[in-house]
């Protein structure tokens, strides 16, 4: 049965034998830290699902929670355990000393600027913050909202969003609840405000900033089992990428010796014959676009996707090549046949119809030329496009859109390495880039490099390594083509 229909009495009831559970579990939980801290890797003990009216989120986390056998804790449950004081006494003194110090110690920076508050309000979010806290640290635990991805420590836990586009969700809301359209876009616009206005207040974060989360997924093309496989496999992945982490600093190697070896093995490889990837029910989609910002590992990604599923990849080099090139642009319309190069040129006028007219002529034949490259690659199919607005350009139908990125700092650490630069000049480089990639994809299609909504999903590599990553994005591909078979 679905949380959202059980009344007061029943969550009462459900939160009191989950806290003797919790009692009852603490012996054999310090064991299992135990041996995990002996192995070396930090366990993941729960995964929190934020997510926008009408996307689906709530059937993907009961899905995901049938399919782990993990608790699942709703907005209600949570609202009821923050507020019934005698639950939320239990609820603390289900862990030991030393945890309750770590929950105090790790809340109060979160408080301490809250003097001002209104004291039922700030009381609320300081019961609300020890409830996460203890959830999480007991473990197996799948918490929805109340903005517990941002406040929980993020190496014990998976963070997710779930989104999709406005007029979807005020779609999909409008049939659930036999209403009108303009009565689901106030219901919906009036949610997103009150979302973002819980979590401004309770944690002053933005709750759209991707950087709090290991990943976002987009329920427009992906059924609602789809993205709970596709969860499940993500946090399989941030357990491979910690004892990836572990073995690495055993070895006293770092992410870029690894990525070189990488390299050197397909330098290897040049040549030789492989047996191309075979997906569950046969592949629907045609190409992968990967969108990604300087120093979030979107490159490296995409070449060891590329050699997994033995696909071809096209890079910004390649793609500027192949557009600045007009003997190698001709050829290329000519490996099609008529109907296709009447089909590119169609989406060419719809896409370029807006251009200015004074824009700057070679500037405006350069958009033009690489709107055709990026349409004929795509006819060709088995083709994974690194950058250039390739998932925003071409048919989101026959296409997997992802974008990778990663905290800002941890970019710049990356890039100063990789590049031999010190903070300050590698702050100065990732800024630019980020300026003129956004300036690019405004300019050439209009839209922000930002917007989740033009991607099938976000993936942050703070706490997945690019192997990690180039599965997820596989499989993630695998349940793309399901998802559309179900829909048909």
């Amino acid at each position: 049965m679905s949380l959202k229909f059980l009344k007061p009495h029943e969550i009462g009831n459900m939160v009191e034998q989950q806290v003797q559970q919790w009692r009852m579990w603490q012996d054999i939980q310090h064991k299992h830290e135990a041996q995990a801290k002996e192995a070396g890797v930090t366990k993941i003990n729960y995964i929190t699902v934020s997510r926008e009216l009408g996307s689906g989120g709530d059937e993907i986390a009961e899905n995901l929670s049938r399919r782990m056998e993990w608790q699942l804790y709703d907005k209600e449950i949570l609202n009821y355990m923050s507020e019934n004081l005698d639950v939320h006494v239990k609820a603390v003194e289900s862990v030991d000393e030393q945890t309750i110090g770590w929950i105090n110690d790790w809340l109060m920076p979160v408080f301490t600027m809250k003097s001002g508050e209104h004291v039922e309000q700030l009381r609320y979010y300081r019961h609300l913050g020890k409830v996460l806290m203890v959830i999480a640290r007991h473990g197996k635990a799948i918490i929805m909202g109340r903005a517990a991805g941002l406040l929980l420590p993020r190496d014990k836990g998976l963070s997710v969003r779930i989104t999709a586009p406005f007029e979807l969700r005020c779609d999909r809301f409008a049939q659930a609840n036999h209403i009108s359209m303009a009565e689901a876009r106030l219901a919906v616009k009036k949610s997103d405000e009150n979302q973002n206005r819980f979590v401004k207040n309770f944690l002053q974060k933005n709750i759209e900033d991707t950087e709090h989360y290991d990943i976002i997924c987009n329920t427009e093309k992906l059924t609602p089992e789809a993205v709970a496989k596709i969860i499940w496999r993500a946090l399989d992945e941030r357990l491979v990428s910690q004892q990836e982490q572990v073995r690495m600093r055993e070895e006293g190697t770092d992410i870029a010796e690894i990525v070189k070896q990488q390299m050197d093995q397909w330098e290897g490889k040049k040549g030789q014959e492989g047996t191309e990837a075979q997906l569950a029910g046969g592949a629907k989609i045609d190409y992968i676009t990967i969108s990604r910002e300087t120093g979030s590992g979107g490159v490296e990604i995409a070449q060891m996707l590329a050699d997994l599923m033995h696909w071809q990849m096209f890079d910004k080099e390649i793609l500027d090549y192949m557009s600045n090139n007009m003997k190698v642009h001709v050829k290329m319309l000519t490996s099609v046949d008529e109907r296709t190069r009447s089909w590119i040129g169609e989406r060419l006028v719809s896409m370029l119809a807006r251009k200015n007219k004074n824009e700057h002529i070679k500037q405006l034949r350069y958009y033009e030329h690489l709107g055709a490259v990026l349409l004929v690659i795509a006819q060709h199919r088995r083709a994974i496009i690194v950058g250039r607005a390739a998932g925003q350009v071409l048919p989101k139908e026959k296409g997997l859109r992802i974008m990778v990125t990663a905290p800002f700092d941890l970019r710049c650490r990356r890039y100063a390495r990789e590049h031999g630069l010190n903070r300050e000049e590698a702050i100065t480089a990732v800024k630019k880039a980020d300026k003129e990639k956004s300036r690019f994809l405004k300019d050439f299609v209009g839209k922000k490099i930002t917007d989740v909504q033009t991607y099938d999903v976000v993936i942050n590599t703070e706490k997945l390594y690019p192997n990690s990553v180039a599965k997820l994005i596989w499989r993630t591909l695998d349940q793309r083509t399901s998802s559309e078979q179900e829909q048909t």
